[in-house]
């Protein structure tokens, strides 16, 4: 009987525990808001804070699921993360601000332009794409957190940099609009690469390599519940989604949130190899990633 307990014991630890799912606090909340919400049941929910700590969970396999950069998410496969891309949900977030008027990729030349701390997040590897393909020289100045940037702008210390939502937003409001968007970055994107579609792949969520062979099922089950949730769920129920973000981040206030989430771009498919593999052959060709792993996709 003893026996018997410890045996169903430890089954039930291995159902309680089934998958972790980490997604970052910022826009990408937005997307898995109804995931969070509505439990998927055996997955355990939790957030991820800095580049440092998405590095950590992915290169020591301690996330199942996480919501990544695309380019960094990339980056760390060519380090010898065993993960896999199984499709993209942010589209459209980062922009260029500053209280002066910049209207060509040109009137950087000589500037200092902050963004957030990080190769392999979506605006560093543009800006870098940007200085080689046009031959400009500005300084990329790396700051920890989007709060600590807009405090430099509002202050005068910095003058330009490239945020996503909801921190583009949150800078227009706190200046009263001394601060505002002087480049859409998906814009500027399209235009370097001629591409019709005005939209960057983000961020995508990446999945264990491990986790997927030892159940695939359940994988294919927390998927289906982020691509309703995305797809679904925000959409028909906004002002919850934007309520859940509004409570998980605490510093943003609902009317920047929702000013964000109309300058934003939801949406989850796996159907994306196209627009990935083109994405990642501009970064490498300008130096924004070493590699373009061999089998990045996940096929399920």
């Amino acid at each position: 009987m003893k026996k018997f307990n410890l045996f169903l014991l430890l089954i039930l630890s291995v159902a309680i525990f089934a998958g972790t799912f980490y997604n970052p606090l910022g826009p990408t909340l937005l997307p898995a808001a109804g995931l969070y919400i509505n439990k998927v049941p055996t997955l355990q929910t939790y957030y991820w804070r800095n580049l440092d700590q998405a590095q950590t969970l992915v290169l020591k396999e301690q996330a199942d699921f996480i919501v990544l950069p695309v380019a960094l998410g990339v980056e760390l496969i060519n380090k010898g993360a065993k993960y896999k891309l199984a499709g993209v949900s942010l589209w459209k977030t980062f922009y260029l601000i500053s209280s002066q008027k910049i209207t060509s990729v040109e009137d950087l030349a000589g500037k200092r332009i902050v963004t957030l701390h990080g190769p392999g997040q979506t605006a560093d590897v543009i800006l870098k794409s940007i200085k080689k393909m046009k031959n400009i020289d500005f300084k990329i100045v790396y700051v920890t957190s989007g709060p600590e940037i807009i405090q430099l702008l509002a202050s005068g210390k910095e003058t330009i940099a490239v945020l996503p939502e909801p921190f583009v937003s949150l800078a227009e409001i706190k200046t009263k609009g001394k601060i505002r968007v002087q480049m859409d970055f998906q814009k500027l994107y399209a235009n370097l690469f001629n591409l019709k579609d005005e939209r960057i792949p983000v961020a995508g969520v990446f999945v264990s390599n491990k986790k997927f062979e030892e159940n695939p099922n359940f994988v294919r089950r927390v998927l289906k519940a982020y691509e309703f949730s995305a797809n679904d769920f925000y959409k028909n129920n906004f002002n919850e989604a934007i309520d859940y973000v509004f409570k998980i981040m605490q510093t943003m206030p609902k009317v920047v949130l929702e000013k964000a989430a109309s300058r934003s771009e939801i949406f989850y498919t796996k159907d994306i190899k196209k627009e990935i593999d083109l994405y990642l052959k501009n970064l490498l060709e300008y130096g924004a990633i070493s590699n373009i792993p061999e089998d990045l996709y996940l096929n399920y």
